[in-house]
């Protein structure tokens, strides 16, 4: 017994380190003009800073993972969701009152659950700022916001979709997810009374993709065939945002290499495109493949490419390697830098830090230099300059550093 009682302590220990562990590795936003945390405040009379509005069938899973990575982005955030805070149905409107920001969770069923529509028209009501998340994936309850829209009563949509809201899409890829958090966290900042008197308030995650300045240090050229429309426009932009990438539109790809291989709703419409697709394939040549998730640019749900592209593809293993999603808005950024990262972009160091690497490796040679020389004095003394017991002479680590500090800053002036 005693044995089982010590086996579940070390149990409970391990994982609460591994959960510790893990949260101290997630970053939290930051203000960019400061790459400070945000001051977190709340109203007079207000309990939480969010209230999650959503229905259970098509919004739960996705709202729970809202409230926890809220929480772990922003370290004091104050989120009411039903599952945890509920206590009494009845009591929808008070908890409204008690929440400094609504957000609406769209997604299928919403507009028709008698109590998500108790929540909405209290928020609007009581003038609530809103905060819009859609759920766009079809497979999850999602829909596109014209047809979440039609879901809506007549009465409520201009005060939801025409005033001006916070509005972003739920992701559930990592990199993507952080920039609709991002847009959630600074409509609660913006209504709370530390900043209510702004307008915007740009946000930062150390290490998210787009924040990180990318180059490609070897040479890179990227073919957009003339038979993949909406190649060239892409592959310009990626060209654009990042040095060192160049862009061929010949019709062979000759020295590019790499193919990028753009997939919107006309994707193999020219059959050029397939028999160069296999070409690559054949020779080698690596291709990066960019769906398009924006309706305006042919945007399609990626189960299209099975029906449009040749059976031979599918059967040698095209679709095997992934796809980058490309996103329009806040998130457009995070797909270039993707993309530009399985381009081979690799993040570009900064004069000062290169300047820095090459003094801190210039210091180690200096003091391994002057250690040699030091111990090589020390073993042609027979004593010590002291008290004549015939010791080895000794010489402090810290002066070592600091001689070979001086000696290799000088060469540096």
């Amino acid at each position: 017994m005693i044995v089982l009682v010590v086996f579940a302590l070390v149990v409970f220990l391990i994982g609460a380190v591994v959960a510790a562990r893990r949260v101290a590795k997630v970053p939290t936003v930051r203000l960019v003009s400061t790459k400070q945390p945000p001051e977190l405040s709340i109203g007079t009379g207000i309990t939480w800073h969010l209230f999650l509005s959503h229905i259970w069938s098509t919004g739960q899973d996705a709202v729970g993972n809202i409230k926890s990575e809220l929480q772990l982005l922003v370290p004091g955030l104050k989120i009411f969701l039903d599952a945890d805070d509920l206590k009494d149905i009845g009591s929808l409107e008070e908890y409204i009152q008690h929440s400094q920001m609504i957000l609406f969770f769209l997604s299928c069923g919403y507009f028709r659950s008698k109590n998500c529509l108790r929540e909405i028209r209290s928020s609007l009501e009581m003038d609530k700022p809103i905060v819009l998340v859609q759920e766009a994936d079809p497979a999850k309850g999602g829909a596109t916001l014209q047809a979440l829209r039609g879901e809506c009563p007549e009465d409520l949509q201009p005060d939801i979709f025409e005033k001006g809201w916070a509005h972003t899409i739920y992701m559930r890829i990592q990199e993507f997810q952080r920039v609709s958090l991002k847009t959630i966290v600074e409509a609660v900042l913006l209504c709370s009374p530390n900043y209510v008197n702004q307008t915007s308030l740009p946000l930062c995650v150390p290490g998210e993709p787009e924040s990180q300045p990318l180059a490609f240090a070897k040479e890179t050229m990227l073919w957009a065939s003339p038979a993949n429309a909406g190649a060239q426009l892409l592959a310009e932009e990626i060209a654009t945002t990042f040095a060192g990438l160049t862009v061929s539109t010949a019709e062979a790809p000759g020295p590019a290499t790499h193919m990028l291989l753009y997939l919107n709703e006309d994707s193999f419409s020219d059959e050029r495109l397939a028999e160069q697709v296999k070409q690559a394939r054949k020779d080698k040549l690596k291709i990066v493949m960019a769906h398009e998730n924006d309706p305006d640019r042919g945007g399609c749900l990626f189960s299209k490419f099975f029906e449009v592209t040749p059976q031979e593809l599918i059967a040698d293993g095209l679709y095997k390697d992934l796809a980058r999603s490309c996103f329009p808005g806040r998130h457009h950024p995070v797909s270039l830098a993707l993309l530009a990262k399985d381009l081979g972009a690799t993040p570009a160091r900064s004069r000062s830090v290169a300047s820095v690497s090459r003094l801190s490796a210039s210091i180690a040679e200096h003091g391994s230099r002057l250690f040699l020389k030091i111990s090589r004095r020390s073993s042609a003394t027979a004593t010590t300059a002291g008290d004549g017991t015939g010791g080895e002479a000794t010489v402090s680590v810290d002066a070592v550093e600091a001689a070979a500090s001086a000696e290799a800053a000088q060469e540096h002036v």
